[in-house]
């Protein structure tokens, strides 16, 4: 009896409600099982507005089979495309026909695309030799609001390109035969863009941001020399991942210009030396004024703020919320710093994860610590591995709910 109510509600949905809330969740692969469950259920694959393929999906096939399974999703789509999100992994990436693909997803008005195409084996280091060809087509693609394009070569803007009217958000990672000139030249035609990731492309040497409508700025994984230019009256959020510690301030230094920022985010620094005269310091901070949150992950929180003088320094006016995942090596001036910004910043919570195996001296800086101040400003949180950065990230309710 229970079986059949089950049928019978599932029955009542619609096919739109079955392709976007149900079949657009879940791989590919499944998406072509489920078309043998019944006759209704035969073509809704056809009106997907969300396209997914991982690599599981593929993890027997061949690199032909796997470009003629995806043509043939995207050449059969009857409906409008409002993602296509592809992290494949082939035995030779560079015969992902991936022109085709694009090509076929602009004639479904495509809104998002999430591009990544790796080596099946995992040992084999992509270069900008090996890498899947971006064509032109992708500027065929009026209608896009996201572009993510992970370790694939670019093509360079054609002169006769207008703009792309509606994208605002707009990350490059890995990208290896990217220069400062197609940067740039990539900006341009985003007049709308509003949220801008840059992650390991060595290439490099000057980057220029200039944008009226930028709010959200991600930086990582960058040549040590390079240099920084933001002019960006809207810039709201900044995240700093992967950075060697010098570059990591020098980086802060010259977005601090930036005076409307009040989100600042340090993501696993790699460890250095101690800060030496003539670099900058964690007093690069004051170059926020209108700074609200503050987190800091891994490693940074050692390196960047063993300078005691300089922390002495810090003026932050507006800080209210302070996040922090501190390592499990020993030095307490970690928790030197959080004692400091509690008790001279209007901070309305400090949330602080602990690793499991944390050294004791930090373990003991912290519970006294604690007894100076109440949970409510100030929270400890000890996990066993760890913690990824969205897990870290979504975590803390309030900090979700402030932003």
């Amino acid at each position: 009896m229970a079986s059949a109510v089950l049928t019978d509600r599932i029955s009542t949905l619609t096919d739109n409600f079955l392709s976007t809330h149900i079949l657009s969740k879940i791989s590919y692969r499944d998406v072509v099982r489920s078309s043998l469950l019944s006759q209704r259920w035969r073509f809704l694959w056809k009106k997907l507005p969300i396209l997914c393929f991982c690599h599981q999906d593929f993890e027997k096939q061949k690199d032909d089979m796997i470009n003629a399974i995806i043509n043939n999703a995207l050449l059969h789509l009857d409906a409008h495309l409002y993602c296509l999100d592809l992290q494949v992994a082939m035995d030779n990436p560079r015969t992902a026909d991936m022109n085709n693909w694009i090509r076929l997803a602009a004639e479904k008005q495509v809104e998002r695309m999430d591009l990544y195409i790796s080596y099946r084996d995992p040992r084999t280091r992509l270069n900008a030799f090996s890498m899947a060809e971006l064509g032109d087509c992708v500027f065929s693609c009026e209608n896009l609001t996201a572009l993510i394009v992970k370790f694939i070569n670019l093509p360079r803007v054609p002169t006769n390109f207008g703009a792309f009217r509606y994208l605002k958000t707009l990350y490059f990672v890995g990208i290896l035969n990217m220069d400062d000139a197609m940067l740039e030249d990539f900006m341009a035609v985003c007049p709308h863009l509003r949220n801008l990731g840059i992650r390991g492309c060595l290439e490099l040497e000057h980057l220029n941001i200039r944008s009226s409508n930028l709010m959200y700025l991600n930086l990582g994984i960058l040549s040590p020399d390079i240099s920084l230019q933001v002019a960006c009256p809207l810039l709201t959020e900044i995240s700093l991942t992967d950075c060697e510690q010098h570059q990591g301030l020098i980086l802060l230094q010259e977005i601090s210009r930036a005076e409307s920022v009040k989100i600042i985010n340090l993501q696993n620094y790699s460890k250095g030396n101690a800060i030496n005269p003539g670099l900058p310091s964690i007093t690069v901070l004051n170059g926020f004024p209108q700074l609200e949150v503050l987190t800091m992950h891994g490693p940074c929180f050692q390196e960047m703020i063993s300078d005691e003088i300089s922390v002495a320094q810090l003026i932050l006016p507006n800080l209210k919320m302070v996040h922090a995942h501190i390592g499990p090596h020993k030095g307490g001036q970690s928790v030197n710093f959080l004692g400091f910004l509690l008790r001279n910043c209007p901070l309305i919570v400090t949330r602080v994860f602990l690793p499991k195996r944390c050294h004791k001296i930090i373990q003991k800086k912290l519970l006294d610590l604690g007894k100076e101040f109440s949970k409510s400003r100030l929270s400890i949180a000890t996990r066993r591995r760890s913690m990824k950065w969205n897990e870290f990230c979504q975590s803390c309710d309030k900090y979700n709910e402030y932003l």
